[in-house]
């Protein structure tokens, strides 16, 4: 196919809320596009982006689909992303390599919770836009009515380029405010609208709407608002030109119209995304690292060393793994070898495609500014770069959120850890959104992500692709034991006589609490060497030992000072086990004597929320034993920081979603270590015995 340089190169990112139709327009543009021979369906499982066994038995998008268009003389990427939010980690990472962004709205129901999630990533990233309206042939659709809706939610800068002719069963195709222009569409047909005169019911409230687009268009840019103070109009030339300048300086957010599933309005859209957005060219820096540095490198050169950032890795069956490139600088060419600037090793380049989902395109070049895939490479994975071995530095990595969701797992058959994390750490490479680690103090492999939706998916591809099968469970809170009180001069004496040599060992010990942080410390008092130099750390190791075990409910002791003032040797049965055990059972003897207590872990939590649940999310944390530590406005939604016990908010992405109607989002950070009430530590401790009580499998 066509090498297309970056000025003809468009990159799109789409987004919305899930089942809006991202992936039914993607498909309707590459049929439209005659970049396939058919257009796929999700419904029946034949479209060619949905391609994964889960995502056709779940009916959705699960991972990011690439795909592309040849229109106009130049090529637009798409990127599909998931709609649903447990998977928005791929629309961070897209972000990244897209120098424009589509966002979809559902004709029928408005701006959603996904799609203003969507949205703020969007406008962070400080991405131009436009919006398309969708699924105009749905039964009552008010477009009126839902265009006023889009402005509300994102500012009077929305402005709408085409309207449809009619709605639902009635609708016939769309009309272009800017060109003055109808088209009319043959449903499921090729994509192609025919040219027919604006409807002369129509004709009145068009003109309307189209000097209200001048207008707005005009206000966006003082040049083209003194020519129409003097001509009173503007060109469709000098339209264009200031849409394409608002959008780029994101002062002006187009808004098209139409049906993917139809394919109607789609052939207008890739001509606009082409007219109107941002070419690869224009991106013109890249931010990098070098050694320990952050800095902002030019990009864009044709021909300067080569510059590429794995943004996503898919694996496909019978195929394996597939790298999504971005370009940015030089080109990558089959036979060549690059430097993997992460891992310090060489790639040869294989085989490279242009993808549309499950369908590739051979290439023996991906230039700069254009998206590709990389099959098999040795060892490169998402997040990692490749570059000309002349370049010191490394494209930097897509910082994705934290995960919030965790679950305990447990391999079903035993002899299977060892797989699951293979098996994870494989998935991983592919979707680092997710942390797998086992967690020592309270003995459980933890798998968290981004939610429950999250988690199936992962432990179902280990399932399928590695064969291991997991019980999942609610994780254990990371408990502490401590003590809030001393003890002085606490004596055991270890005696064992079993015919031979024997076991003797005397010891005394100080206990005491110290701050909250302070940890473990061990004091040699030994003065006069009653205990033998050799021995003192045998104690040491004994209560080591006590430490990790826990006394109270079996969780790990932190905060004491133990000091060793005194005890006895005997000069044939002293010996390094018997002092172990001695310092030991001294220590938990003078624990239990030192008033202990538990100890919780406290996040910071920091909630974002709607205006109108301000008061209900308050409530809640309080009603979890949460502090509430200051509000700040956020635009519509107020930021509310609060000090929260761990135990509390295990699931909290699950609560906070149902009370803000899903559009509340939070982070969570480790705080600190504060006293258990006594009424929750007293259940605690009775869990905690009964468990140690039970036979170890």
């Amino acid at each position: 196919m066509k090498m297309y340089d970056a000025k003809s190169i468009r990159n799109v990112c789409l987004l919305s809320h899930q089942s809006v139709g991202k992936t039914s327009l993607l498909e309707a543009a590459c049929f439209t596009s005659k970049g396939t021979a058919k257009m796929g369906k999700i419904d029946n499982g034949s479209s060619v982006f949905d391609a994964r066994p889960d995502e056709k038995e779940r009916k959705m998008t699960i991972s990011m689909a690439a795909g592309f268009c040849e229109w106009d003389n130049g090529k637009i990427n798409f990127l599909d992303i998931p709609g649903f939010l447990d998977f928005q980690g791929d629309a961070i990472a897209a972000l990244r390599v897209v120098e424009s962004a589509l966002i979809l709205i559902d004709a029928a129901v408005g701006v959603q919770v996904g799609t203003e999630i969507m949205s703020r990533h969007v406008e962070s990233s400080k991405m131009p836009h436009l919006f398309f309206v969708n699924k105009i042939d749905k039964d009552n659709v008010d477009f009126e009515k839902t265009v006023a809706h889009i402005k509300e939610s994102f500012g009077a800068s929305v402005a709408p380029l085409t309207i449809p002719m009619g709605t639902g069963a009635a609708l016939k195709g769309i009309i272009d405010l800017i060109g003055m222009q109808a088209y009319e569409y043959q449903r499921e047909g090729n994509g192609i609208g025919k040219k027919i005169d604006i409807p002369a019911n129509l004709s009145d409230e068009i003109k309307t709407m189209r000097q209200t687009l001048m207008e707005s268009i005009a206000e966006s840019d003082e040049e083209l608002m003194n020519i129409f103070f003097d001509k009173s109009e503007l060109t469709d030339a000098e339209m264009r030109q200031g849409l394409a300048k608002g959008v780029a300086a994101g002062t002006i957010f187009p808004l098209l119209c139409g049906s993917a599933t139809q394919n109607i309005g789609i052939d207008v859209l890739l001509s606009t995304i082409m007219h109107l957005c941002p070419s690869a060219e224009t991106r013109k820096e890249v931010e990098v690292i070098e050694g320990d540095q952050k800095k902002m490198v030019p990009c864009g050169g044709k021909t300067n060393p080569a510059l590429a950032f794995a943004f996503k890795t898919l694996s496909e069956e019978h195929l394996g793994e597939i790298n999504l490139v971005r370009v940015f600088n030089g080109r990558l060419a089959t036979g060549q070898e690059y430097t993997n600037q992460v891992r310090n090793n060489t790639e040869r380049m294989g085989n490279m495609y242009f993808l549309r989902g499950r369908d590739r395109t051979d290439t023996n070049e991906i230039p700069t500014g254009d998206i590709g895939g990389l099959l098999k490479l040795k060892d490169t994975h998402t997040n990692e770069s490749l570059a000309d071995k002349t370049l010191k530095y490394r494209v930097t990595p897509t910082a994705f959120p934290e995960p919030l969701f965790s679950v305990a797992i447990k391999a079903k058959t035993k002899g299977d850890d060892d797989k699951i994390g293979a098996g994870l750490n494989k998935l991983r490479e592919e979707d680092p959104t997710f942390i797998y680690r086992f967690q020592s103090d309270i003995h459980q492999s933890i798998l968290s992500g981004m939610g429950d939706v999250h988690i199936d998916i992962i432990l179902d591809g280990l399932r399928n692709r590695f064969k291991v099968e997991v019980d999942k469970m609610q994780p254990k809170i990371s408990y502490r034991e401590t003590i809030v009180k001393a003890a002085k001069y606490i004596e055991y004496t270890h005696k064992k006589q079993t015919g031979g040599a024997g076991q003797y060992a005397r010891v005394f010990i100080d206990l005491e609490p110290l701050p909250r942080g302070g940890g473990y410390e061990f004091v040699d008092k030994i003065v006069g060497g009653v205990i033998d130099q050799s021995f003192r750390p045998s104690v040491d190791k004994g209560v080591r030992a006590k430490l990790d075990e826990g006394i109270v409910a079996g969780y790990p002791i932190v905060d004491v000072r133990v000091s060793l003032v005194d005890g006895k040797t005997h000069p044939v049965d002293s010996k390094d086990i018997a002092f172990q055990v001695a310092g030991r059972e001294v220590f938990k003897k003078a624990f239990e004597m030192c008033s202990p207590i538990l100890l919780e872990p406290i996040v910071d939590l920091k909630a974002t929320v709607p205006d109108d649940s301000t008061g209900d999310v308050m409530g809640d944390l309080s009603s979890r034993r949460g502090k509430i530590a200051g509000m700040e406005p956020n635009g519509k939604y107020q930021s509310i920081s609060a000090k929260v016990p761990a135990s509390e908010v295990q699931n909290y992405s699950q609560a906070l979603r149902a009370i803000t109607q899903g559009r509340g989002h939070f982070t969570k950070t480790f705080s600190h270590y504060d006293p258990v009430p006594p009424d929750v530590a007293k259940k605690i401790i009775e869990k905690g015995k009964a468990e140690q009580a039970q036979p170890a499998e």
